[in-house]
């Protein structure tokens, strides 16, 4: 009865948080745990960036780094282990055109990871922060190493938000990846960001 009681607050504070309905926030944490429950092992850290408009969680032992605006203007951290560069993750926001849908996102970035020369490259549905969203999947094969790359891709209020997953042991971190982007969290907007100096 305690655990009820517990979780049912834990869908009311979502709920309030982010701005959803209690339903929709009840379907996105009886999910989270589902996939917890794989990930039993791990210890998660919520880190907070209202600047920016989210919540991200990370394994426990990962920290913050900051962007390399040089990689991408939207760039706006990126996290990793402290003791294992076999994987990270990156978290870019962007304005969205009028119309312009995740799906629409991806496409745009699939080009330029093809440009560099990943393949493999797929789309396809996922959800994102408690959204309707896409996954953009591909890979980089060099000398028998592979890096394989997710990008969990969503909008919000004309807002573009992509977690950027990396790592050369995907067997090992796809599921890790899926909790991220189910713990995902997206805030209520103020504004849209600005566009950084250089970016089109």
């Amino acid at each position: 009865m305690t655990e009820n009681k517990h979780f049912k607050r834990r869908v009311r504070e979502r709920s309030r948080r982010t701005g959803e309905s209690y339903t929709a926030a009840l379907r996105h944490l009886r999910r989270v745990d589902a996939e917890e429950r794989h990930m039993h092992d791990t210890r998660w850290q919520r880190i907070e960036r209202p600047d920016f408009g989210y919540a991200v969680q990370v394994p426990g032992e990962w920290d913050e780094r900051p962007p390399n605006l040089k990689n991408s203007p939207w760039e706006t951290a990126r996290y990793g282990d402290r003791n294992d560069r076999r994987h990270g993750l990156i978290v870019f926001r962007q304005p969205m055109r009028p119309g312009r849908d995740a799906a629409e996102m991806a496409r745009n970035v699939q080009g330029s990871l093809e440009g560099i020369g990943f393949t493999d490259l797929r789309i396809g549905d996922a959800e994102v922060a408690g959204r309707r969203g896409v996954l953009l999947t591909c890979a980089k094969h060099d000398a028998g190493r592979v890096m394989a790359v997710r990008h969990y891709m969503t909008t919000r209020d004309g807002v573009g938000f992509c977690l950027g997953c990396w790592t050369t042991i995907p067997d090992e971190d796809d599921a890790m990846f899926a909790v991220m982007a189910l713990r995902f969290e997206l805030f209520e907007a103020d504004v849209p960001p600005e566009a950084p100096a250089g970016a089109s």
